[in-house]
């Protein structure tokens, strides 16, 4: 065949999980089944696109972005791959994109099994169907790895790539699985952090200080105050496996699709198979300290000058800020990081106030956008739809599982034949799943509009007053304001300017009720 050809090579989740049963490298055998079918067509490979990344999206995967490039170009006339999944499994809007670059070109794709020819309308619609089927194979697997790690942390075991300081994680010799297995060295230090906490009274940063005093093995940790703040507030040393608290939240900003692992307080806990360091008494009892510690962000005695006290957080070490004024008096305050170890620059604090305001200001114009005044009465109608259509499925959720159960009951009277049983299980099993994915789809969009519907009623007003009356009241007043709408802000500045521009660094601001 003439013209110019190239291979795309990828791996899969479940080529990974080949390879750990000793399949051999996923894409050295790719490359041998491609190379034969060049051969067997007569086609000179010119160059091979090696994804090494796994990603669910084009913006993940640099070589399929690249490739994407290349044909657009019009630098290929035929790409080999092993099978349409290969070239994307992710959302319908990056599938949408690589059908339409290979369409517009005219790109042949050569599998194993078919050649397609974008020209041909009936290749086409054969190519896009695949893309689909794809992407419903994906979420399938999604669904059922999401299902297995809750099933794994229901059953104690540790389910995460990372394991928390003061443990390993081993594999489990009787069962598919991992847990964890105490490092009696590494534990001691956690009981020690723990112990000096609760009987000592020592702080984050008097904790960590003394650790690093002591060059006690930091397992890749720097002993920073936030370092501190996570083992004490980690249930996993007194036994227990967590799931939810910092999940993956998906938005998009300007297009984008932007991944995010915000703290979450609410989580799931399960009883784990590992032994505990410390006492689940110790624990709570660690818990009821932070409770009780005053919210005030500078003590209730002192005076607050810095609007954004209590609310900026260092974007690298994850500490909080504080103000510095200067010991002259002569120049502007700054609002810094306390992490001796951190090389955050410090910011001016009114640049950084002036900036939080306007990004303030951003977000009422965009939320008074996208909710009108004569939006309610269809917010609310939408709101009681979901509901009654929640009541509706949950009532045939429950029948669904009436008629399990009964089929249970007739297999063990002997009235169901063992292939009765299961095609009528089968069945019902497979009306349960749908009805529970209906459940769930329903239950996020009751989430979403209940959000839409408080925001509406209380934060956009709050917002829009704080904004209004922001320049007239006193600096405690106006963190008091800021404190009423924003969870955190995380501060980010790497280059000094002495005498340039003081607005050259980043924040993020995190309000208490989120844009949707």
């Amino acid at each position: 065949m003439d013209g110019h050809y190239c291979m795309y090579l990828r791996k899969s989740r479940k080529d990974l999980e080949a390879e750990q049963h000793g399949a051999g490298e996923t894409l050295a055998n790719h490359e041998k089944e491609l190379t034969a079918l060049a051969n067997r067509l007569e086609i000179q490979i010119e160059h091979i696109y090696k994804e090494v990344v796994s990603g669910d999206t084009i913006a993940a995967r640099p070589q399929m972005q690249q490739l994407l490039a290349d044909i657009e170009n019009g630098i290929w006339d035929g790409v080999l791959v092993t099978e349409i999944e290969r070239l994307g499994r992710g959302a319908t809007i990056d599938q949408g994109i690589i059908s339409q670059v290979f369409s517009l070109s005219g790109c042949k794709i050569i599998t194993l099994n078919k050649i397609y020819d974008p020209n041909n309308e009936f290749d086409e619609e054969y190519f896009e169907y695949g893309l689909f089927q794809s992407r419903r194979e994906y979420k399938a697997i999604n669904r059922r790895q999401q299902r297995g790690i809750e099933q794994s942390l229901k059953d104690g075991k540790w389910v995460y790539n990372r394991s928390p300081y003061g443990y390993k994680s081993v594999k489990l010799t009787d069962q598919k699985g991992y847990k964890l297995e105490i490092i009696p060295e590494q534990a001691e230090i956690i009981k020690l952090i723990y112990d000096c906490y609760t009987e000592r009274s020592m702080g984050y940063g008097a904790i960590g200080e003394m650790l690093r005093d002591m060059h006690i093995d930091t397992d890749k940790r720097n002993w920073s105050s936030a370092c501190i703040q996570s083992i004490l507030k980690n249930p996993v040393y007194c036994g227990w496996v967590k799931r939810g608290q910092r999940a993956i939240k998906k938005t998009t900003v300007n297009g984008q699709l932007k991944l995010t692992r915000p703290r979450e307080q609410d989580f799931r806990l399960y009883p784990g198979l590992h032994d505990p360091i410390i006492s689940q008494e110790q624990f709570d009892k660690v818990q009821q300290m932070f409770a009780s510690h005053d919210k005030h962000p500078i003590g209730n005695q002192l005076e607050i000058k810095n609007a954004l006290a209590g609310l900026v957080y260092c974007k690298k070490c994850g500490q909080k800020m504080i103000r510095r004024p200067d010991s002259r008096g002569n120049a502007r305050p700054l609002i810094i990081c306390r992490n001796k170890l951190c090389d955050n620059i410090a910011g001016d604090q009114e640049v950084m106030t002036e900036k939080t305001i306007s990004i303030l200001r951003n977000y009422l114009e965009s939320m008074v956008s996208e909710n009108p005044p004569n939006t309610s009465i269809h917010i609310d109608k939408r709101y009681n739809f979901l509901n009654e259509t929640k009541i509706k499925v949950l009532d045939k959720l429950k029948e669904a599982e009436g008629k399990l159960n009964k089929t249970y009951e007739l297999i063990e009277q002997g009235i169901y034949s063992p292939e009765e049983f299961l095609t009528r299980s089968s069945a019902i099993k497979n009306e349960i799943s749908d009805l529970e994915q209906q459940l769930q789809k329903i239950e996020t969009d009751i989430a979403c509009e209940k959000a839409i519907i408080d925001k509406k009623e209380n934060y956009i007003p709050k917002l829009k007053n704080a904004l209004e009356i922001f320049y007239s009241v006193s600096p405690a007043e106006q963190n008091a304001l800021l404190i009423e709408l924003i969870e955190r802000i995380d501060f980010l500045k790497e280059r000094r300017s002495k005498n340039g521009p003081k607005d050259n660094f980043e924040l993020f601001v995190q309000l208490k009720r989120p844009i949707l």
